[in-house]
């Protein structure tokens, strides 16, 4: 079998799952490439389903998409049905990764990261208004029920809104302070890590 003897963009997801399953079985690699090529590029493949065919296929490299895309969704919009589609070591990993970035989540809210005094002739009226800016801003993109906001959201909010009774000077002081703690991008780390062990898992298994 060559990739010229299969009609491209006529089969069905199911269609191309079965070709995948197949290809699997009998060790046709033309088939199983073709069939994750096209199966890679369908909107109509779920996050559930791909999810499922990583695992099942050993298919790393969509490992990585999925699960960041599956973190940035609230578990209750998965449903029960979707929840229950997901192998159970992602679906143990995935609440993992939620309630460690849930909790930081909640920490920066409450904690705001101090003010940085530039060259400032009123640094107290400053970080008063650094504090409110915070928590009527970044706290509450933290804290927000319904959004996930990515910590590159929360940054660019930072830097594109004037904060009231904060100097231009403290008030970038400040937004270059939270870059380099890194607080706000730390998340990015604890999807990494969990992936990195999502990895060994997958190709172990």
């Amino acid at each position: 079998m060559s990739e010229s003897d299969i009609s491209p963009n006529k089969e069905s997801v199911s269609a191309l799952v079965s070709l995948l399953t197949m290809s699997t079985v009998f060790d046709v690699s033309v088939g199983k490439s073709y069939a994750i090529s096209q199966l890679e590029t369908r909107p109509d493949l779920d996050l559930r389903t791909k999810l499922q065919l990583c695992y099942r296929f050993k298919i790393l490299p969509w490992l990585t998409p999925a699960f960041r895309e599956l973190v940035s969704l609230p578990i209750k919009g998965l449903g029960p049905m979707g929840i229950a589609k997901i192998p159970a070591y992602i679906l143990h990993a995935l609440i993992q990764v939620k309630h460690q970035i849930s909790t930081h989540r909640l920490t920066l809210a409450a904690v705001v990261p101090p003010t940085m005094a530039g060259i400032c002739h009123t640094p107290l009226t400053c970080a008063d208004g650094w504090e409110t800016g915070w928590t009527t801003g970044p706290a509450e993109m933290l804290r927000h029920p319904d959004t996930f906001y990515s910590s590159w959201d929360i940054l660019a909010q930072l830097e594109s809104v004037e904060i009231p009774q904060v100097c231009s000077d403290c008030q970038e002081s400040s937004v270059v302070n939270v870059k380099e703690t890194g607080c706000l991008l730390m998340e990015d780390g604890f999807v990494e890590d969990k992936l990195e062990e999502l990895r060994a898992w997958l190709m172990s298994h």
